[in-house]
Formats: structure tokens, C-alpha cells, sequence
């Protein structure tokens, strides 16, 4: 195994790390977060990278006008769903709190599948969020400056895995809610994501 680099202390980022390792920890340990919430950074993640790539690329000198506007575009559209995707990890969390809080305490007030409904819209919008940025890959593939290539695809799998997670969460939410109005409207936005 390769020695791993010990890095240089760095007060801000060991602070946030240690915010993201006691994440880590409630999520092995605690009913939340969840699969969801970790798809979701995962897919916030990968945004990230694509809108890095699109930055780097803007940089090259010999760009046709066309070019630098598709990569304008997407460098604004992986920024902005970086950002909801970021915020869906904490959505999830509420959503799914709201969950067990039905299960534990019913109400009549607020039936448990209004709580079911919102725990399945977050996935659904982790996977639209993913899809509509997997859309624009191919024209991004092509423009994107051969030193980022590898961020480029890193970015697309980590997608890829909050377009799956999403449709997989929300199909077995959907089985778990029961029935409702909002379910078949819910079950077509999932098939135009497959």
C-alpha cells in the first residue's frame, strides 16, 4: 500500500473536515443522514467538477464565440445545481426526520403520507438535478481542456450515482407511501428520468 502524504495543517480546512468527518460518523451511526443525503453531496460533488471544468476550459485563449457561450452555460447551470443539490442534503434530512417523527408520533393533523411524499420529492429532485446536467455532458466532453478531462468524468460518474441513488430511493419511498393523488404524478417524473 502507498504511504499516504501527511498534509500540511491547515486551520479552516481541518475545521471543516472535522464538520464533515462528524457528518460521516452520524451517518454509520444515526438513522440520519441518509443514502439520500450522501447521493445528493455526492451528486453536489460532481457539479462541482463539471463547473470546474468549464472554468478551466473558458481560459484557453483560441475559443469560437459559440464555444465560450456553451461553456458559459454550463459553467453557470453545474454552479447553480452544485448549490441545490448541496442544499438537498439537508432537505433530505428534514424530510426523512419528518418520517420517523410520523411513524413514532401519528397525528391525524398531518397524515404520515404527507411526510412520505416530501421524503420521496427529494430524491426526485436529486435525480432531475443530475439528469438535466448529464444532458449537457456531451457538448461539454468536447470543449473541456485535456488537463481536466479526468475532473470531467470523475464529475459525470459521481452523477451518474445521484441520478441511480435518486430513482432507487424514491421507486422504494413510493412503495412505502401507500396511496395517494400525488403518487402517479410522482411515478411519471421518475419514468422520464430512465
Amino acid at each position: 500500500m502507498t504511504e499516504v502524504i501527511a498534509p500540511k495543517r491547515n486551520p479552516w480546512y481541518h475545521c471543516n473536515m472535522q464538520d464533515f468527518a462528524a457528518w460521516l460518523h452520524n451517518m454509520s451511526a444515526k438513522p440520519l443522514p441518509g443514502g439520500v443525503s450522501a447521493a445528493a453531496l455526492a451528486a453536489a460533488m460532481g457539479a462541482a467538477l463539471l463547473a470546474k471544468t468549464a472554468r478551466v476550459s473558458l481560459r484557453k485563449q483560441e475559443i469560437a464565440a459559440e464555444d465560450r457561450a456553451t461553456l458559459q452555460a454550463m459553467l453557470d447551470l453545474a454552479s447553480q445545481q452544485h448549490q441545490v443539490l448541496f442544499d438537498l442534503v439537508e432537505v433530505d434530512e428534514e424530510a426523512y426526520r419528518a418520517v420517523l417523527q410520523a411513524r413514532a408520533h401519528p397525528d391525524p393533523l398531518q397524515p404520515e403520507a404527507e411526510a412520505w411524499r416530501r421524503a420521496t420529492e427529494v430524491p426526485v429532485c436529486v435525480a432531475e438535478a443530475c439528469y438535466l446536467l448529464l444532458k449537457q455532458l456531451p457538448g461539454l466532453q468536447d470543449l473541456a481542456l485535456p488537463v481536466v478531462k479526468p475532473d470531467l468524468d470523475i464529475g459525470r460518474w459521481l452523477l451518474e450515482t445521484g441520478l441511480r441513488t435518486g430513482l432507487l430511493a424514491a421507486e422504494s419511498n413510493l412503495r412505502a407511501w401507500g396511496n395517494d393523488a400525488d403518487k402517479a404524478r410522482m411515478i411519471a417524473q421518475l419514468a422520464a428520468l430512465k
